[in-house]
């Protein structure tokens, strides 16, 4: 690879020899990252593309244009061309399915939190505050600026995402579901699933937590934003406020939806129940890609985060008695609810 990155780097106009190439630690995407650096100490991230889709999710949304060019290049430059923190892009080539990026650093949000209790105060209503400038910057843009526009969540991206849940969160972890609960499954979750439909949509990262904001100058940039979509103005909100990777005290998670709710001039009671919705949707599909990401991947990483993931949930459902049989039915099956 160090040929091509160095034909690359010359193609740009850099002409210092590599000094180094080093991987760098990759979650669950089929991507590989690498940071490159010049022995005149300039650095870049290497991002190298698998050939095909990234995903199954990515496959079903229900996107019909014509991709021209990759999801990721089109949205940062719609990001960017909004005002918001996204990494440059230096160059990109379709042959070698090698990207070079911006380096920001090494400091993912996650790893900002370390510093203590008062950071991570401070870190999280800056992730909020980035979110509701995100929301606000997007909307009203012509749909034929960037996909995200022109793909959205719906009932078949929702539903699917409920059944991969009680795939490989249930039925593949030896868990069997009677006929009878099956049958509670599928009505309780398809009313939510009207119900986030119905909501407002607007631009959606669709993984807006704290290993996707990179910590640089005190501020927040945004990364990992290909999938980005339309969705609930709170489907963010709960990705970072029930990120399976940092559990919040009960008093960050109230100051963090009041303060969505004030900047963004909703009711925290309509708030506090969006938010009780989507988390119920979207830490189900969390629980089972882990188990899917495990067992179809290889890679059990992920699995210690199903508890804090289906505890989301518990909290969620149980402030929603009007789906109290889809809590009473996963009670039933779930061993980390006992």
């Amino acid at each position: 690879m160090n040929d091509i990155l160095t034909r690359l780097l010359c193609d740009i106009g850099f002409s210092s020899p590599l000094a180094d190439l080093i991987k760098l630690h990759g979650d669950a995407s089929a991507r590989s990252y690498y940071r490159l650096r010049l022995k005149d100490g300039q650095s870049f991230i290497v991002m190298k593309l698998p050939e095909g889709a990234a995903s199954v999710s990515e496959e079903i949304t229900n996107f019909q244009g014509k991709k021209d060019e990759l999801p990721f290049i089109n949205i940062a430059r719609f990001l960017a061309s909004c005002g918001l923190p996204v990494p440059t892009i230096h160059v990109y080539s379709p042959a070698d399915h090698i990207m070079l990026l911006e380096d920001l650093g090494e400091v993912m949000m996650i790893k900002a939190l370390e510093q203590g209790p008062s950071a991570q105060r401070d870190w999280y209503l800056k992730a909020v505050d980035l979110l509701v400038e995100l929301q606000q910057k997007t909307t009203g843009q012509s749909p034929d600026q960037c996909i995200a526009l022109q793909r959205s969540f719906d009932a078949t991206l929702l539903n699917w995402e409920f059944d991969h849940f009680l795939e490989y969160g249930l039925q593949k972890r030896g868990i069997d579901v009677s006929a009878v609960d099956r049958g509670i499954f599928d009505r309780e979750t398809r009313a939510i699933t009207e119900k986030i439909a119905a909501l407002p949509f607007g631009f959606t990262h669709r993984d807006f937590q704290s290993k996707n904001l990179m910590a640089r100058d005190g501020k927040l940039v945004l990364i990992d934003f290909q999938d980005a979509l339309l969705g609930p103005a709170v489907y963010d909100l709960v990705a970072l406020t029930r990120d399976s990777y940092v559990v919040l005290s009960k008093e960050l998670l109230d100051e963090c939806l009041a303060r969505f709710a004030e900047n963004t001039g909703r009711t925290i009671n309509d708030v506090v129940e969006q938010h009780c919705l989507v988390t119920v949707q979207r830490k189900l599909k969390d629980s089972g890609r882990f188990v899917f990401i495990d067992q179809v991947k290889k890679n059990p990483k992920f699995l210690p985060f199903i508890p804090a993931s289906l505890g989301y949930v518990k909290d969620a459902l149980a402030k929603l008695p009007e789906h109290r049989a889809l809590y009473d039915m996963l009670l039933k099956y779930l061993p980390e609810w006992r």
